[in-house]
């Protein structure tokens, strides 16, 4: 599937219940990780996409369990199996609690916020007496129609970077020409204007022809990816990127202004 494991996730150990309409059977399985979107479960069966189970888990700092249906959209085989579980299964939300879905989202990203700070803090060495309104923190421009990979990034890295967001490639050119970032984040998969369009516009014009850009999607290919590169991206992400990854990329292009 194109948007496996689409958003960032984050480890968490626990149990889940879960069901299958079409056996009723109640059964067990571990959370390997969540993320705003869905779980990653291991499980003891292997299932077909596109099947709908109910489950049931619990997050951390949470007393009430979390119930949804959930979509089946990959599932692999563990190998060699760990302990009890020979599968790992992707599940996508499709009917959860608006409240729970918030909790969801809130500990993903407070728990990506933490390694991030974890990760700044390796690289500001020497900056002791100084205060995070003393700095001058450098200016990033996320370009996404996901709103859940915006509001992500947004959430994640706003108090370590100036965070400017734009759902589509006109507004990300315009918000480029008025910030002048640091450093462009842009998605390829997107409606009206594509990636590869904004980013050719980008080079084109004088204001933001200089601007670093890196491309951000769940584009695999090759071929897409040199593209990018020859139309001038400077580096290269895939969905679903790691804090870890992603700030690796980020540091490239800003580690002088922290």
């Amino acid at each position: 599937m194109d948007d496996k494991r689409k958003y960032p996730r984050v480890d968490m150990k626990g149990a889940a219940k879960y069901r299958v309409p079409d056996t009723m059977d109640i059964s067990l399985a571990s959370i390997k990780n969540v993320s705003a979107g869905g779980l990653c479960l291991l499980c003891k069966h292997e299932f077909e996409e596109g099947k709908i189970v109910s489950f049931e888990f619990e997050i951390a700092g949470d007393a009430k369990p979390i119930r949804a249906d959930g979509e089946i959209r990959w599932c692999e085989k563990i190998s060699p199996p760990t302990g009890v579980y020979s599968h790992r299964i992707g599940v996508l939300f499709t009917k959860i609690d608006d409240k729970k879905q918030n909790e969801i989202t809130n500990f993903v990203v407070r728990r990506l916020k933490a390694q991030v700070k974890e990760q700044i803090e390796e690289i500001d060495d020497g900056t002791e007496g100084t205060t995070d309104e003393e700095r001058s923190r450098p200016t990033i421009l996320v370009i996404d129609d996901d709103k859940v990979v915006l509001k992500l990034v947004e959430n994640i890295f706003q108090e370590s970077f100036n965070v400017i967001t734009a759902s589509n490639g006109y507004i990300g050119i315009e918000k480029a020409k008025e910030w002048r970032p640091m450093l462009i984040l842009l998605d390829i998969v997107m409606p009206e204007l594509d990636g590869f369009s904004t980013l050719m516009l980008l080079k084109d014009f004088e204001e933001t022809k200089n601007i670093p850009v890196i491309m951000l999607s769940i584009v695999r290919q090759k071929g897409k990816i040199f593209q990018a590169l020859h139309h001038g991206a400077d580096d290269y992400i895939l969905k679903p990127f790691t804090v870890e990854s992603l700030l690796r990329k980020i540091k490239k292009f800003t580690d002088s202004n922290l």
